[in-house]
C-alpha cells in the first residue's frame, strides 16, 4: 500500500477514492492507487454535485458509542429470549 492512498491516524483510516462512473442511482467508486478495488455506493450518500472523475477522501473512524450500544441491545435481547446471562458477562 502506498502512503498516498492509505493514511492511518488516531484510530482512523482514510482512503483516497475516485468516482469512476455513475450508473443510475449508483456511483462506482475506485481506490485511487488500486483500480482493482471497486465498490458501488448509492448516489444519495455522495456529496451534492458529485460527478465522474471527482476525487474524495473516505475516512473510517471507530464509533465506540454505537458499538457499545449495539452490544448492549444484543445482550438484552439474548437475556429476554433465553432468560439467562450472556457468556460475555463472565469474561
Amino acid at each position: 500500500m502506498s502512503f498516498s492512498f492509505y493514511l492511518e491516524m488516531k484510530g482512523e483510516t482514510t482512503l483516497k477514492v475516485v468516482i469512476d462512473r455513475i450508473e443510475g442511482d449508483l456511483a462506482v467508486i475506485v481506490l485511487s492507487d488500486d483500480d482493482s478495488v471497486k465498490f458501488d455506493l448509492p448516489v444519495k450518500y455522495m456529496p451534492e454535485g458529485a460527478r465522474e472523475g471527482e476525487h474524495y477522501r473516505m475516512t473510517f473512524t471507530p464509533d465506540e458509542e454505537s458499538r457499545d450500544s449495539e452490544r448492549k441491545r444484543i445482550e438484552d435481547l439474548y437475556k429476554q429470549l433465553t432468560g439467562r446471562q450472556n457468556d460475555s458477562d463472565e469474561r
